[in-house]
């Protein structure tokens, strides 16, 4: 098995697939975690932000975010076996200027641990 137990999704058909096979879940109004199991032995992601959350600078903020979640989350959780989609809604431009890394990190963790209860 690799040193990273993570893998990122890139390819559309992949996002298609959990977004009409997976099961959908809230970690906030402003984040959607879109998910299903997969039998690969490992957690793989994937990261939506559109061009209505913002510039890329925002955009490209998010998604390191995302990885370095991931990154943090798995050094030290079971490794949970499932594709997951990170979905970030448009919102005003300026919430996502504006949003912290600590109310970042609180949405994923309610959303993440949501995601684990139901598997």
């Amino acid at each position: 098995m690799e040193s990273n137990p993570s893998k990122v999704i890139k390819r559309s058909s992949e996002f298609l697939s959990l977004k009409e096979s997976g099961k959908k879940c809230w970690g906030s109004k402003w984040l959607l975690l879109n998910y299903k199991k997969n039998s690969l032995g490992r957690l793989r992601f994937g990261t939506t932000a559109s061009r209505k959350v913002g510039s890329a600078v925002i955009r490209n903020k998010l998604k390191r975010w995302v990885r370095e979640y991931f990154h943090d989350s798995l050094q030290t959780d079971n490794p949970v076996e499932i594709d997951i989609n990170i979905i970030f809604i448009p919102k005003d431009i300026q919430f996502y200027k504006d949003l912290s890394y600590q109310d970042f990190m609180a949405a994923m963790d309610r959303g993440f641990s949501m995601v684990r209860k139901s598997l």
